[in-house]
């Protein structure tokens, strides 16, 4: 009998979680597909009809568990938004993201990875480019209209999110408490007011 789409994204979606399992325990370096497949109650062999090897797995899970999600599910009218509303829904969704105890399991892997596995580094680089590539975009649009002045729009972009992915390592990675004192909202507050009062054009 044929594979429903159902059937497929359900059977991805197990190896997905298997395979974060095993990363967390073992790294993804020393993770085998036996290790996953282990995890998954399924045959090693059968990982294959899903995912062409190890690498393409590992990006199915960067696709599905981080930020880069957010790109298959924003609203289509999200780039007419002025930018107060843009990047307090930008800045509150990320957020909601990234301080899941799924992305949390995810930085774990990936941190001790990047030290000495290259490979990884190239994985993430070219994944996240997309993350800045939607926001240069944004950014770029609003400073040709006029509704922020012209700045680098690249460098704008990795201020913000660089900012907000380093408050999350200091709460969920380093447990500091300076930094957990805080709510979502206010550092979306604060995001927010800090960067917009940078940008917004001058009388």
């Amino acid at each position: 009998m044929a594979r429903t789409p159902k059937v497929v994204d359900d059977r991805r979606e197990q190896i997905i979680d298997a395979a974060m399992r095993a990363f967390s325990q073992k790294g993804y370096t020393r993770a085998t597909n036996k290790d996953i497949a282990r995890e998954a109650g399924i045959t090693p062999g059968l990982i294959y009809h899903y995912f062409e090897n190890k690498e393409a797995l590992f990006k199915a899970i960067i696709e599905s568990r981080s930020p880069l999600r957010l790109l298959n599910s924003l609203p289509p009218d999200i780039l007419a938004m002025p930018p107060d509303t843009f990047l307090r829904l930008m800045i509150r969704q990320v957020l909601g993201i990234v301080e899941e105890e799924t992305f949390v399991r995810l930085l774990r892997v990936v941190l001790p990875e990047l030290v000495y596995n290259p490979k990884m580094a190239e994985i993430i680089t070219g994944l996240f480019q997309r993350v800045f590539g939607f926001l240069i975009s944004y950014f770029a649009a609003k400073m040709e209209s006029g509704e922020l002045r012209q700045a680098d729009p690249a460098l704008t972009s990795q201020i913000l999110l660089g900012g907000v992915m380093a408050f999350v390592l200091r709460r969920q990675i380093i447990g500091d408490p300076t930094a957990l004192r805080y709510t979502q909202e206010q550092i979306v507050d604060a995001v927010v007011d800090t960067v917009l009062n940078g940008l917004v054009p001058r009388v």
